[in-house]
């Protein structure tokens, strides 16, 4: 499963950022035996991250799963969407989603949209 992860500079809620990471991987099949965040950053969202993938490794690794992270351009999310699974958007209240994830809903990609 690919899923992109972005969010807003003033994002800072870890819990929230768990919540979306779930929602996430509740929605990988059994044949998936990997789980590869593509982060857009802000450098919070890409430390969330990476510590969601250290802390999850042995886990899925259990499981006879993988589970990766890279940090990418805005760019070459553009050029990749028809591979992405999930789109998840981490935000305060009230503030704007990026042009990234309007483009990924008119794209029929599934788009999770978390604020607090």
């Amino acid at each position: 499963m690919i899923v992109v992860v972005q969010g807003t500079k003033e994002f800072n809620d870890y819990n929230i950022f768990l919540r979306g990471m779930g929602v996430a991987m509740s929605g990988m099949k059994d044949s998936d035996k990997e789980f590869i965040i593509y982060t857009l950053g802000p450098i919070k969202i890409n430390s969330m991250v990476i510590e969601f993938c250290n802390l999850s490794e042995r886990g899925m690794k259990s499981r006879g799963m993988k589970i990766k992270n890279y940090k990418v351009s805005p760019d070459w999310v553009l050029e990749n969407m028809e591979y992405v699974n999930y789109f998840a958007f981490f935000s305060g209240p009230k503030q704007q989603i990026s042009k990234i994830v309007a483009e990924a809903e008119l794209k029929n990609i599934e788009v999770g949209i978390f604020r607090y």
